[in-house]
């Protein structure tokens, strides 16, 4: 499950946040903390190779300001700034080495946060639940959820300017994502309340 429950989500982000920690504090996780300068060293071919740069410190800087839309993109990036690594690089360089000592510890937690996360109710138990609850979302949030169930071919209109959309279209990934703004919704009445 990539999009948990609400009451479960800042606990699986500071899980992320610990994991993403523990990668940066070791003691090769220098190498991976900021973009690749492939002026300073040199590397005029790298973009030629590497099509998506990625780095530890961008995928820090986005768990800290929320820009991940669920968990397995999050785990994209940190998978990312390590496959990058090793495919630049060549098996037995340091680089290379530190990439894959690396992945293998984050693999390891991240198993572990996947395994704490509970299983999702079944598929009509929660489209139940959305259907009752997205109506209730913010507007921004609404219009992101419409804008979910159009790419499906699940968005059916706007009636007295509210949007409909047929659940039943749904498959599991979109009531994910739509399980995700309610998420979204949550946290920030959290953050409002703290203030």
């Amino acid at each position: 499950m990539c999009y948990p429950a609400a009451a479960d989500l800042p606990r699986a982000l500071e899980r992320c946040r610990m994991l993403l920690d523990r990668l940066l504090q070791h003691e090769d996780g220098w190498v991976f903390a900021k973009p690749v300068d492939t002026y300073k060293l040199g590397l005029r071919d790298y973009h030629s190779i590497i099509a998506e740069p990625m780095d530890l410190g961008t995928v820090s800087r986005r768990l800290e300001l929320r820009r991940y839309p669920n968990l397995l993109c999050f785990a994209k990036d940190v998978r990312r700034t390590f496959s990058n690594a090793m495919t630049y690089n060549n098996k037995g360089d340091d680089v290379y080495e530190s990439a894959a000592k690396l992945s293998r510890i984050f693999e390891s937690g991240w198993v572990s946060i996947l395994a704490a996360l509970p299983s999702p109710p079944p598929v009509a138990v929660r489209r139940a639940r959305l259907k009752d609850e997205l109506p209730r979302l913010p507007v921004d949030l609404q219009e992101k959820a419409a804008i979910i169930m159009k790419d499906i071919g699940g968005w059916i209109q706007e009636v007295d300017g509210r949007v409909e959309v047929d659940l039943d279209k749904a498959d599991e990934a979109t009531l994910d994502k739509l399980e995700w703004l309610l998420a979204l919704a949550t946290m920030r009445k959290v953050i409002i309340l703290s203030i």
